[in-house]
């Protein structure tokens, strides 16, 4: 893996970027009126390298109707190629789950993750991540992160939540593609985790 100089700007980039088109579609003004929105996941870590959104919303009363008002409002946009909705309520996520697929001017399409939740959801979250992993943030674990998600990207063979990721290099030492393999051998991954550093 060779040490790509621009790989923090790409993501800075991207993280610009999905912040932007999360203003465009007006995701966290509609969400408001039905709960809190959170923005989680990658763009929130500062640590961005595809084209992917993710959002966690907590409400006191959880409607599905509500979820596809938000997706009408975005659909207005010309940019919102497809919306999804999916009721996981019954299974191991216990949410609601939305998506948006939207088509940059670039022809980028970026996919807009959304889960509901009621505010009493008891299955780790998202937004219990952002803080810690932001203050455990150093600069060469940001790169370390970024340059092995790159590999990841390119490897066909490897697959791991990003999540896993950030385990193995805060807390596991990983630092490169060949013990981010032995990590994955030896540790339990792909599963929900309320892991924090």
């Amino acid at each position: 893996m060779s040490a790509t100089t621009d790989i923090l700007e790409r993501s800075r980039a991207m993280r610009d970027r999905a912040l932007e088109i999360v203003d465009a579609l007006g995701l966290m003004r509609s969400w408001s009126r039905f709960g809190r929105p959170v923005l989680v996941g990658a763009v929130a870590h500062d640590l961005a390298l595809d084209p992917d959104i993710d959002l966690e919303v907590y409400c006191e009363t959880l409607r599905q109707q509500d979820g596809f008002a938000v997706l009408a409002t975005a659909a207005e946009h010309p940019g919102v190629r497809e919306t999804l909705f999916q009721n996981h309520m019954y299974g191991p996520d216990k949410a609601l789950y939305w998506q948006i697929r939207f088509q940059d001017a670039d022809d980028t399409t970026w996919k807009i993750d959304m889960w509901s939740a009621p505010d009493d959801y008891a299955l780790p979250r998202g937004e219990h991540l952002v803080g810690p992993l932001r203050q455990a943030m150093t600069p060469q674990l940001r790169r370390t992160i970024l340059e092995l998600k790159a590999w990841r990207a390119t490897t066909p063979d490897v697959d791991f939540l990003s999540i896993d990721l950030y385990r193995a290099v805060v807390t596991g030492g990983v630092r490169d593609p060949e013990s981010m393999r032995e990590w994955l051998a030896h540790n339990e991954t792909g599963v929900l985790s309320d892991w924090r550093p």
